[in-house]
């Protein structure tokens, strides 16, 4: 068998809540502050947003960030 890789669907207005959530608790982590590399933090982001994303669509970090940009 083989994947098919594409583009996901648009992101949802439930999506981009919850990449505001995901930004405004990570970037107020007192406990890690701005010691972190920008790839790390936008990891810790997507973490958080994978935790709770129930789309069923996959996000990568980079995709993520790019949105956030928007």
């Amino acid at each position: 068998g083989f994947v098919v890789k594409g583009r996901s669907g648009n992101y949802t207005t439930a999506e981009d809540v919850l990449i505001c959530t995901a930004w405004k608790k990570i970037s107020q982590d007192a406990s890690i502050g701005s010691d972190q590399t920008v790839n790390t933090y936008w990891q810790r982001i997507k973490e958080y947003f994978d935790e709770r994303n129930t789309s069923g669509h996959f996000r990568s970090s980079d995709s993520l960030r790019q949105r956030w940009s928007t």
